[in-house]
């Protein structure tokens, strides 16, 4: 053994003696991707509103967070129903894998989006590889459209329930609760309650207290106690 490979085994002895240890790499974050899926009219709380709630995540825990994007057909920007232009993250042909799909309701998504090829395509495949799916108001329709709500309990818009359950007969839409959560699939009411979906799931993967900092943040007084609701076993 040279005399330098000694000093070099000697300092490593004195350092574990003493305590010293190398320090270990950071632990990765645990990073859920969020990803919103708009068309031509979406409409503005149905987009925002969920939207705000998930990226909120990663100001209660930079560790284990959603990370929140917007797809369009393009990876262009698209117009609300209101009128605001939205820039989208991704566009169908390079969007990443969905750890959450959110499907917001737009003018279409009771007939021209169902209609809209690739459109479907691209929802079938986000729904198939996603862990949960949101829908928001109408929303519902086109993730019935793909067959996932198929003997499973549903939500939707409130003046539109009668037409879900007409058009997809196989689903059993509830009318009396504002969310419904089956399985993977959370669908909502939409409007001003647009929040609550976003609230459910981030309740759910992260804890009450988690949630509760978000809605004192976003002056929302969450209680799943008091929002009509159905968790189906």
């Amino acid at each position: 053994m040279s005399v330098h490979t000694s000093q070099i085994l000697s300092m490593l002895a004195l350092l574990l003696l003493a305590g010293d240890r190398v320090p270990s790499a950071a632990a990765e974050p645990n990073v859920r991707r969020a990803l919103f899926v708009v068309a031509e009219g979406v409409y503005n709380s149905e987009l925002m509103a969920p939207y705000d709630v998930l990226q909120h995540s990663i100001f209660r825990d930079p560790n284990d967070y959603m990370e929140t994007a917007i797809v369009s057909a393009d990876g262009g920007p698209v117009v609300t129903f209101e009128g605001i232009t939205v820039e989208a993250h991704f566009s169908y042909a390079d969007a990443p894998r969905a750890d959450v799909l959110v499907i917001p309701s737009t003018r279409g998504s009771m007939d021209a989006d169902l209609a809209n090829d690739a459109y479907m395509a691209w929802v079938n495949k986000a729904i198939a590889e996603a862990e949960w799916v949101i829908t928001v108001c109408d929303g519902a329709f086109p993730l019935a459209a793909t067959g996932a709500l198929d003997g499973r309990v549903a939500t939707t818009y409130p003046g539109d329930r009668e037409r879900l359950e007409q058009m997809f007969p196989k689903v059993d839409v509830r009318h009396d609760v504002r969310l419904v959560v089956d399985g993977k699939y959370i669908t909502s009411v939409g409007g001003g309650m647009s929040y609550e979906p976003a609230f459910w799931l981030v309740e759910h993967l992260y804890g009450p207290d988690h949630v509760a900092a978000t809605a004192r943040g976003l002056v929302w007084p969450w209680d799943l106690k008091t929002v009509p609701h159905l968790i189906v076993e």
